[in-house]
């Protein structure tokens, strides 16, 4: 599976990638890394920042992962950009 740059995030696609695979390897990140990720979820997610958990660091669907969490697909795309702008 490769990376494809995020169109609405302005961002580079190398730091696109560089964040989307730090949070794929999440348990492999040191301490600080999974805090950083952690408090990211958390200040652009609010309530649902365990969706937004789910959506950076595995690998389902938003589709599925909106489904499974009864929240809407494009609340997620936006807590996923504000993520991305975050870092």
């Amino acid at each position: 599976m490769g990376f494809k740059k995020l169109r609405g995030v302005s961002l580079p696609e190398e730091k696109q990638g560089l964040i989307r695979y730090t949070c794929l390897t999440w348990d492999e990140q040191p301490q600080y890394v999974q805090k950083k990720i952690r408090r990211l979820c958390e200040q652009c997610g609010g309530a649902e920042s365990a969706a937004l958990w789910e959506v950076m660091c595995t690998k389902r669907s938003i589709t599925a992962i909106a489904q499974a969490r009864f929240t809407s697909e494009s609340a997620l795309y936006r807590m996923r950009k504000r993520f991305y702008e975050s870092w």
